[in-house]
């Protein structure tokens, strides 16, 4: 029997996060015990306004109203990407806990750390898998320890990749 390839597998994960967007999720969160409640929204990130007072937004998959995102600094550095974002929503502003970058251009992506063991970098996502990166460049080695993505199938060189920390 063939098992699923990952681009399959964080395509799959990708369309269960879209299914959950923009719903109200009741329960505390993964990571989060003792909070009451949190909300799941999967949409693309815009920065808008200018340069020395930018707004992050997120237009939520399947539209509706564009959500000013308030969190992390790394947000302003996932501009045009498909995120799957996790925080309080109050009003249309939501506080951003966590996020993690789905899909780049239409294409899956892959959210991690960067890891180099002697001759190999691994990508680690936030469940503690190691994926090792086909012919790296020079500049994702050079950010081994940084959170980036990486878009297309992760048993092929990357379509895409970007710096997130």
């Amino acid at each position: 029997m063939r098992m699923p390839g990952r681009g399959l597998v964080a395509l799959l994960a990708a369309l269960g996060v879209a299914g959950m967007a923009c719903h109200q999720t009741r329960g505390a969160p993964p990571g989060g015990a003792d909070a009451a409640a949190a909300d799941s929204i999967l949409g693309t990130v815009h920065v808008v306004g200018v340069e020395a007072l930018p707004k992050v937004t997120l237009v939520p998959v399947g539209g509706g109203e564009a959500l000013t995102l308030v969190g992390p600094a790394a947000l302003k550095r996932v501009d045009g990407l498909r995120l799957a974002v996790v925080g309080r929503l109050a009003g249309t502003e939501l506080s951003v806990e966590r996020f993690t970058v789905v899909a780049a251009n239409g294409v899956p992506a892959t959210d991690g750390r960067l890891v180099a063991d002697g001759a190999v970098l691994y990508l680690v996502t936030a469940d503690g898998e190691r994926h090792p990166l086909v012919r790296p460049s020079p500049n994702l080695w050079a950010h081994a320890g940084g959170r980036v993505w990486v878009s297309g199938p992760l048993d092929r060189e990357a379509v895409a990749y970007g710096i997130i920390e």
